[in-house]
């Protein structure tokens, strides 16, 4: 049986590994309409993480944590997606 810690690692895992998607999929999209896909994909997020068992403290908390690699990732940052997992879990605090 898998602790709770366990089954919220695997859901951030996941939620990392589809930045490079969200990021690649907003190059798609014009620049103007930037924000708006970013809004969408917080939206996403939040939804995500709270329908997943989050307190709202912490999806509020992660999803910021989460928003921030996408931004960096959508600039260009080069984070690979273990870097990008252990600066959200610094962002957070739980390293």
């Amino acid at each position: 049986m898998r602790s709770r810690w366990e089954e919220d690692a695997k859901i951030l895992e996941a939620i990392v590994a589809g930045i490079p998607h969200v990021a690649e999929a907003m190059e798609d999209v014009p620049v103007e309409q930037w924000w708006q896909a970013l809004e969408a994909a917080e939206i996403s997020y939040l939804g995500t993480l709270r329908q997943s068992g989050f307190s709202e403290t912490a999806y509020k908390k992660w999803t910021a944590a989460i928003m921030r690699r996408l931004k960096g990732h959508v600039a260009g940052d080069g984070l690979t997606e273990d870097e990008m997992l252990r600066k959200l879990y610094e962002d957070i605090g739980r390293l």
